[in-house]
């Protein structure tokens, strides 16, 4: 007898289903024209895939873009858990399209994956109200799946998703394709018929699992859609009896997870209580499901979550290679485990709330959710109208559309409305829920929500249509005129947005990695703080990038031993085999991954830094007291020399019962075993570092480690040829690109270099430079403002010393323009007071001060200022004509 194929025994298994009349309220019906639905689809793509090219990066963003441009150009490993079906897909074009930088490549990738995933929330919503139209009326579902997929197209995180190389936007490409194929399933399916689509589900759920873990929010929700109507009508179970069933199940894999959760922490598996959810599901579906699906249909679903899975094999493969970036080193079982686990981050608990709920819900989810469509910052600028005001009729337009469509859908169809209400409630509550974000997060994690913002554009299409369809039985010109509203709706949501997503010729992310390292030293080590002041640096050393220009300083006042030299020379081997960038000779040292073992062998086994730890102390850093670099209080108040193979010396500080984590533990040994043999430097983002700051020499955006004492040190050479002639601002001045705060932010690391230097200028008497350096480091900063009187002094104090009168009337132009921007300041009066005595200008400064008086009517200063002024100039004698 011929050998059964697992594809026969899916057809079989489908034969073997009791027959069922066709219920047209639990499935989309035959209404949509396929080619009418096709090309409106391929339009809604066109259109959304052009706008993304017009605004695309074409070089990297902050965040975590830059690591995941440069592990997908040099097959590295990210952090965890790894995301490695998208770094393998971005390596195949990177690969493929060799000739185009790579940045290019991986960021329209997001453009090409966000553009599908439009198309398919269209789909989706389009299969969602063939369950309740008529034939007649097909083209609503038309209607409000174009004004859908459009709205969350060029939505807030949405378009950010989609113009940067991020893993959000594949993340929506396999949620929003799954969503669909459900709604595909449930049309086609008769029982359990048409298996091969759960089975394509499946394969797509674990294969998006690589792109990203939240894929399987949505898991819950389609299994759902995929027993309700099975087990209700199949099993006769009843409607009643199934919700009760349904919240009996839930009870119990609450109960599991609970139970779990002890047993994990005793045998330090963390993610053992969810593993316990995902077994106990699949018993249940098991016990429902084992005489409609045969063992062979089983094992193929095993099959296909395997391969599914399969990308992560490429992380302990390509970790044992050890490539450039190698986050976690995820080469052995245990390092794996730990590394897709996300152990590195510690423990969580879905009911050991890191914030209450409310809050979660509250200040992140919601806040978020008024931040997706319009703009209001945007729309209150064009219309000068207060930005509260917009804010409240864009979160009533975006509310009063959702409660339509979903009181519009639940009155037609039911059915319809609990499959969307289970999509949105997993993407939306239980995600909160889940996800159990702190209320001290680094920033902003509206990427976590977007999901529930795009199945909420399909409500507010929905109530868009239920709008324009009671008018149009109506008063037929007021449902044409909801129709033109509705589309204005998407034209102004885009024209809102469009700035600032404009990534096009946004180069600050890239010029920030490329200035700290070009101020550097040869072979320096830099210690960097966070992603920002990390990426960018790995980035620019590894890709290739057209708009990168490298700039080398000679080393000075390094004394490197023979073993350094050996060390710095195995490094530069390795590394030109890896890196296409700048910069291979810097060693970048992030302070957050010192605290991991695998990153200290790192940088001593391929970065070339001296680390003379023994390799055991190293791998018990973290969980044994007898490592040196344990943890630990400082007992008492204690002193460390560092000896410099010349001679020179510093002596490090430790305060008495200061914590010593082990990255701080980590900077002193490299501190220790590296200072003189290369140049060690600490970005100015770095936190205050107490033990050290004696022996810090600002040289712009870096400190460099010296063996001269002070406080407040600087190279005033260094920092002038850095900021005159290394540092690069492409973008910075250009009104067109749109800063963010995070941006605007980091922009306060050039302006401060500037105005180091032209407070050394002002103590050396050269007011002109210090004037130059001072104005141009107030371009920098957003609230520049703040820096007025500052300004004023300066110009005040130049007058005086240089006898250039001239100079008194800029110092009054710039405190009647900080006047100007805060009449509140308290320190005010005395200012212009000041400006008054040194310039002799009292009847401008009276004028000044009478400008000012209306906002400070209950400072007394002011008056007895101004009678003050006018005794002097009383007092003083007229000079004959």
């Amino acid at each position: 007898m011929a050998k059964r194929t697992v594809a026969k025994d899916i057809i079989k298994s489908a034969k073997n289903q009791k027959p069922l009349e066709i219920d047209y309220s639990l499935k989309p019906k035959p209404i949509i024209n396929k080619k009418t639905n096709a090309i409106i689809g391929a339009i809604v793509f066109l259109v959304t895939l052009f706008v993304y090219y017009l605004t695309f990066a074409r070089s990297l963003s902050f965040w975590d873009c830059g690591e995941y441009i440069t592990c997908s150009s040099i097959l590295g490993i990210p952090h965890p858990p790894g995301n490695p079906f998208y770094i393998l897909v971005g390596r195949f074009f990177t690969t493929l399209f060799s000739f185009i930088p790579h940045a290019i490549i991986v960021d329209f990738l997001s453009s090409i994956l966000s553009a599908f995933a439009v198309l398919f929330t269209y789909l989706f919503t389009v299969k969602l109200m063939a369950m309740f139209l008529e034939r007649k009326n097909a083209y609503y579902a038309y209607i409000a799946g174009i004004f859908a997929a459009l709205l969350i197209a060029f939505s807030f995180t949405y378009w950010d998703n989609s113009v940067e190389a991020e893993v959000y936007a594949g993340l929506a490409f396999f949620i929003n394709l799954i969503a669909w194929l459900t709604m595909v399933w449930v049309e086609k399916s008769r029982g359990l018929s048409h298996q091969h689509l759960l089975l394509l589900m499946i394969y797509l759920f674990f294969l998006g699992f690589g792109v990203h873990q939240t894929v399987l929010q949505i898991a819950p929700a389609v299994l759902f859609i995929v027993l309700y109507p099975m087990i209700r009508d199949h099993y006769q179970v009843g409607k009643a009896k199934f919700w009760k069933l349904f919240f009996a199940y839930l009870v119990g894999i609450i109960v599991v997870y609970l139970i779990f959760i002890s047993i994990a922490a005793s045998i330090h598996v963390p993610d053992l209580p969810k593993m316990a959810i995902a077994i106990s599901i699949f018993g249940l579906i098991y016990l429902y499901l084992r005489k409609e699906v045969t063992g062979k249909v089983w094992l193929l679903a095993l099959v296909l979550i395997a391969i599914g899975l399969s990308s992560h094999v490429f992380l302990i493969i390509r970790s044992e290679h050890r490539p450039f970036i190698n986050e976690g080193y995820p080469h052995t079982w245990k390092l794996f485990k730990d590394y897709v686990l996300r152990a590195q981050y510690g423990p969580t608990s879905m009911f050991d709330r890191r914030a209450t709920f409310m809050y979660q819900l509250k200040d992140q989810f919601l806040q978020y959710f008024s931040w997706q469509f319009f703009h209001p910052e945007t729309l209150a600028k064009w219309s000068k109208l207060p930005v509260n005001l917009i804010q409240m009729l864009v979160n009533l337009i975006v509310t009063l559309l959702g409660v339509t469509g979903i009181y519009y859908q639940y009155k037609k169809n039911k059915h319809s409305f609990v499959y969307l209400l289970s999509f949105f409630f997993m993407a939306s509550v239980a995600m909160v829920f889940v996800m159990n974000l702190s209320d001290k997060e680094v920033r902003e994690r509206d990427y976590f929500f977007v999901t529930a913002y795009n199945f909420w554009t399909i409500w507010m299409g929905m109530g868009g249509v239920a709008i324009f369809s009671y008018f149009y039985k109506r008063i037929k010109p007021l449902a044409y005129l909801t129709l033109l509203i509705l589309f204005s709706l998407v034209g102004l949501n885009l024209a809102a947005n469009y700035h600032i997503h404009d990534r096009h010729k946004q180069l600050i992310p890239l010029d920030y990695g490329l200035n700290l390292l070009n101020g550097l030293e040869k072979n320096a080590i830099i210690f960097t703080n966070g992603d920002n002041d990390t990426f960018p640096l790995w980035y620019a050393q590894a890709v290739y990038d057209p708009w990168a220009k490298e700039h080398i300083y000679p080393e000075t006042d390094t004394y490197p031993t023979e073993k350094t030299k050996k060390f710095i020379k195995k490094a530069l081997e390795y590394k030109k085999t890896q890196l296409k960038g700048i910069r291979p000779d810097i060693t970048v040292a992030n302070l957050s991954l010192l605290n991991t073992p695998w990153y200290l062998k790192q940088l001593r086994d391929l970065e070339g830094v001296e680390f003379n730890i023994p390799e055991k102390d190293i791998d018990l850093s973290q969980t044994s007291p007898k490592s040196m670099l344990f943890p630990r209080r400082i007992p008492r108040n204690m002193t460390l020399t560092v000896y410099s193979p010349n001679g020179d010396s510093i002596i490090v500080s430790l305060k008495k019962d200061k914590v010593m984590y082990v990255k701080d533990l980590a900077i002193l040994q490299i501190v220790k075993d590296n200072f003189g043999k290369r140049p060690i430097y600490f970005a100015v983002t770095v936190p205050d570092l107490p033990e050290y700051s004696d022996y810090l020499m600002n040289e712009g955006m870096v400190y460099r480690l010296v063996s001269s004492k002070g406080r407040d040190q600087l190279n005033p050479d260094r920092i002038m040829t850095n900021i005159d002639s290394v540092y690069s601002y492409r973008s910075i001045f250009d009104d067109t690109v749109y800063k963010d705060k995070n941006m605007k932010r980091l922009l306060n690391n050039y302006g401060s270099g500037y105005f180091n230097l032209a407070l050394y200028f002002r103590d050396q008497k050269d007011y002109g430079k210090a004037i130059k350096y001072m104005e141009a480091g107030v371009r920098f900063f957003l609230n520049k403002e703040r820096f007025y009187p500052g300004l004023s002094q300066l110009y005040t104090e130049a007058a005086f010393y240089l006898l250039e009168h001239k100079l008194y009337d800029e110092a009054f132009i710039h405190l009647e323009n900080a006047m100007y921007y805060d009449h509140s300041d308290r320190r005010m009066p005395q200012y212009i007071y000041t400006a008054a005595l040194e310039s002799g200008k009292n009847d401008k400064a009276i004028e000044l001060f009478k400008k000012l008086k209306p906002y400070q009517k209950d400072n007394p200063l002011i008056d007895s200022y101004i009678k003050a002024l006018g005794k002097i100039s009383s007092d003083t004698p007229k000079t004959e004509k």
